[in-house]
C-alpha cells in the first residue's frame, strides 16, 4: 500500500467484540476498509457497522471472496441485529479471490479448455463432494509448472553433457539453482489463466473481483498482469451513481482582509488626511486671526497632528498579520494619535474649567506651555505602558482555527484560519491602557458638563469641544466593544472599527475648525487682528 501511495488510516485487530474497533474506524474517517476475518466474525462486524453508520454510498468494504452464499443470514444469538440490518450494511461490498477456472476460456497447454479439464476431474472423482475438491484444479496447474521446470532442466543438463537430472542430490547446489531458475522462468496457459512467477517466486495469478448488489454476488472484473479488466457485461454500479471519494476533501483557507474593503477604507482615510492637512494649513496660516487665536491654535495643531496619526492607523491593518512590527506600529499609532487628538481637547476644556468654574472666582493664568505639558504627560504615560508591554511580552503572529464548515453532499470540509496579533499578557497591558483612557475620557466628560453653560464670546468653541468629547466617548466605547467581540470576523471588525476611527476623527476636527473657517471668511474685517489691533487673549487671562 505504501509503495502505491495509499495512506493507511488505521489497523485494528478484532478479538471477540468488534464494537470498539468499528467505532475507531468511524471516528478516523475510514472510507475504504479491508476486512480479513471468517464469515461468523463478518456478521458481528457488519452489525456494529450498521449501528454506527459505517456503510452506505461513501463507504467501500473489501472482504474475502470465499464466504458461503448468503453468509450474512447465518447470525448467532450474540448478534443483536436482524438479517435485514446486516444485509443493508453489507450491500455493495467487494470481494477478491483467486480464480480457479479462467472465465476467459483460453485453451490450456494441454489442449483442453478449463471447463473441459474440470469435467475430466469430476469424472475421475465420480462427482463426489470431496473436502477441498476445488483445490484439485490448482494442483493440475502446479503439476504442469513442475513438469515444465524439470523438462527444461533436463534439456539444459543434456546440452551441457555434464550430468543428468536423474543424478540430482540435495547436495548438488548447481543443479538446484538451475532447477529453481527454470521454475522462475516457467510460463504457460493453465486452468487459472496465464501462469508465471514474480521475482520472489510467487504466482502471478488471476484474481476475480466480485460485488454484492441487491443480495446477489456477481463478478465485475479480473486482475491479472498487474492490471484490472472490468467486465463490460457487469459494470460497476455505485450507489447514487457517483464513485465515492476515499476521504473528505479538506480545503484549508487562511482568511485575509478583503482587498476591496481595505482599498475603500484607505481611500476614506486618505481623504481625511487631506482634510486634516487643509485644516492644519488654515490653523497655521491664519493663527493671528482673532477667531483662530481665541481657540488656542497651538492646541488645535496638536489635535490635528493626532488626527493625522489616527487616520494612518487603518493603513497598518493589511500588514498587521504579516509581521509583529506592524502589530506594534498599529497599537502605537492608535494610542499616540488618540492621546494627542483627545489630549488637545481635554487641555482646552481644562483651561475653561479652571478659569470660569474655579472656586475663588479669581482669574488664573493658564498658558499654552502648561497645557502642552499636560498633553505630553498623557502621551508619555501611554508610551511608557506600551514600551513595558513590548519589552516584557512582544507581539507574535498566531493562527486561530475557525469552526469547520462541512458540505455533506459534496464531501468537502472547509477549514478556515485567521492570523492575529497576540501576546500572552496582552489582557493585562491592554487593560491598563483602556483603564487609563477610560479615566481620562470620564474626566473629560465631567469637564464638558461643568463648562457647558459657559458663554463667553472669546471662547468661541467651548460648546463644540464638549460635543467632540461626547462624540469621542461614545465612539471609543463602541470601537472597543466591536474590536473585542468581532476579533475573528476579519472584514467586519476592520470595517466597523476603521469607520469608527475615521468618523470620530473627522467629526472632531470639523467641529473644531469649520466654525473658525466660516467665521474668518464671513467677516474678515472684524476678525483680522492686524487691522483691528491687539486684543486681549481671553483664554490666557
Amino acid at each position: 500500500m505504501k509503495k502505491s501511495n495509499i495512506n493507511l488510516v488505521a489497523t485494528e485487530i478484532i478479538a471477540i467484540d468488534p464494537a470498539i474497533q468499528i467505532l475507531k474506524l468511524k471516528e478516523r474517517g475510514a472510507r475504504i476498509i479491508v476486512g480479513s476475518f471468517y464469515a461468523d466474525m463478518a456478521v458481528r462486524v457488519f452489525c456494529e457497522a450498521y449501528k454506527v453508520g459505517l456503510y452506505g454510498p461513501k463507504i467501500v468494504w473489501f472482504l474475502l471472496g470465499w464466504y458461503a452464499e448468503n453468509w450474512w443470514k447465518s447470525k448467532s444469538s450474540s448478534v443483536n441485529c436482524t438479517s435485514e440490518d446486516i444485509e443493508q450494511a453489507v450491500d455493495g461490498y467487494f470481494s477478491v479471490e483467486a480464480v480457479i477456472i479462467n472465465p476467459k476460456g483460453d485453451v490450456t497447454i494441454s489442449g483442453y479448455t478449463p471447463l473441459e479439464i474440470q469435467e475430466i476431474f469430476w469424472n475421475l472423482t465420480n462427482y463426489e463432494d470431496l473436502p477441498a475438491a476445488i483445490l484439485g484444479l490448482k494442483g493440475y496447474d502446479g503439476i504442469w509448472a513442475a513438469a515444465l521446470a524439470l523438462n527444461k532442466t533436463a534439456s539444459d543438463l543434456e546440452a551441457k553433457g555434464s550430468e543428468r537430472l536423474e543424478d540430482f542430490t540435495y547436495k548438488n547446489a548447481d543443479m538446484a539453482n538451475l532447477l529453481f531458475s527454470n521454475a522462475m522462468n516457467t510460463t504457460f496457459t493453465g486452468v487459472r489463466g496465464n501462469i508465471s512467477f514474480d521475482k520472489n517466486g510467487d504466482l502471478n495469478a488471476m484474481y476475480m473481483i466480485s460485488r454484492l448488489q441487491g443480495g446477489q454476488k456477481q463478478m465485475v472484473g479480473l486482475y491479472y498482469s498487474n492490471k484490472i479488466e472490468w467486465l463490460p457485461d457487469t459494470p460497476v454500479i455505485w450507489k447514487g451513481g457517483v464513485i465515492p471519494k476515499d476521504s473528505v476533501t479538506t480545503i484549508k483557507i487562511t482568511r485575509e482582509l478583503s482587498s476591496s474593503l481595505y482599498i475603500a477604507i484607505c481611500c476614506l482615510a486618505g481623504l481625511g488626511i487631506v482634510l486634516t492637512c487643509v485644516f492644519l494649513a488654515f490653523n497655521i496660516g491664519y493663527r493671528k486671526s482673532r477667531i483662530v487665536k481665541m481657540s488656542s491654535p497651538n492646541l488645535n495643531n496638536v489635535t490635528m497632528v493626532g488626527c493625522l496619526i489616527l487616520y494612518s492607523t487603518v493603513f497598518w491593518e493589511s500588514m498587521s498579520t504579516s509581521t509583529f512590527l506592524a502589530c506594534e506600529a498599529k497599537l502605537v499609532s492608535l494610542t499616540v494619535g488618540f492621546s494627542l487628538a483627545f489630549g488637545g481637547l481635554f487641555a482646552k476644556t481644562w483651561r475653561v474649567y479652571v478659569i470660569f468654574t474655579h472656586g475663588t472666582k479669581q482669574k488664573k493664568v493658564v498658558k499654552d506651555k502648561q497645557l502642552l505639558l499636560m498633553v505630553c504627560g498623557l502621551v508619555t504615560i501611554n508610551i511608557s505602558i506600551i514600551i513595558v508591554w513590548f519589552v516584557i511580552d512582544p507581539f507574535q503572529i498566531v493562527v486561530h482555527q475557525l469552526p469547520v464548515e462541512v458540505n455533506v453532499i459534496d464531501d468537502i470540509e472547509i477549514r478556515e484560519s485567521i492570523k492575529n496579533c497576540y501576546s500572552q499578557k496582552q489582557i493585562y497591558f491592554l487593560g491598563c491602557l483602556l483603564t487609563f483612557q477610560g479615566i481620562i475620557l470620564l474626566f473629560g466628560v465631567f469637564l464638558a458638563l461643568q463648562t457647558r453653560k459657559v458663554k463667553v464670546d472669546g471662547l468661541n468653541d467651548s460648546k463644540m469641544i464638549g460635543v467632540c468629547i461626547y462624540n469621542i466617548v461614545v465612539l471609543s466605547f463602541l470601537g472597543v466593544t466591536v474590536s473585542l467581540t468581532l476579533k475573528f470576523d476579519y472584514d467586519l471588525n476592520y470595517g466597523i472599527t476603521s469607520c469608527i476611527i475615521i468618523v470620530a476623527t473627522t467629526v472632531t476636527q470639523c467641529l473644531i475648525v469649520l466654525p473658525k473657517i466660516t467665521g474668518h471668511f464671513s467677516t474678515p474685517r472684524v476678525h483680522d487682528i492686524d487691522r483691528v489691533g491687539p486684543v486681549n487673549d481671553v483664554p490666557h487671562s
